[in-house]
């Protein structure tokens, strides 16, 4: 009797473990699901997280130069505004190319309450984006 209990409770407990290791890297893995919001979760990660490292999941070659040049003169301007800018991601639209291409449109907006005043810019960035086991960032620029 003793040797049937510990057999089930050692089922119960491996069907547990292996569940919570299931549902923990559904969790932890990026979405990289469609070039939306491969591009959207590449920004969230570079210009509000500011998470390069978490960024580099979405993108093809580690980073992509003008979106950290973007963030990095954000954040000279916030210090010497002494603000922080809340940042949106608005309109993104996606047109593919090819089956694993694509090209998303982005406008990102940057807002900030200065002297009392609310200020906000938006400037509209092109992306370049390859399925590569996932969708991945791999180029930007800024449009206008």
């Amino acid at each position: 009797m003793l040797t049937v209990v510990a057999g089930v409770l050692a089922v119960l407990c491996m069907a547990g473990a292996v569940t919570g290791y299931v549902l923990y890297n559904r969790a932890a893995a990026p979405d990289r699901s469609t070039p939306d919001v491969a591009v959207v979760n590449y920004l969230q990660a570079t210009l509000v997280s500011r998470d390069l490292n978490r960024a580099k999941l979405f993108a093809c070659d580690g980073a992509v130069p003008a979106v950290n040049e973007f963030a990095a003169q954000v954040a000279g301007r916030e210090q010497e505004l002494g603000v922080a800018f809340s940042i949106n991601i608005e309109d993104v639209v996606v047109s593919k190319t090819a089956a694993s291409d694509a090209i998303v449109t982005a406008v990102i907006r940057r807002s900030a309450s200065i002297d009392g005043v609310h200020q906000s810019l938006a400037d509209t960035w092109r992306f370049d984006v390859k399925d590569k086991e996932g969708w991945r960032v791999c180029a930007g620029n800024r449009v206008s």
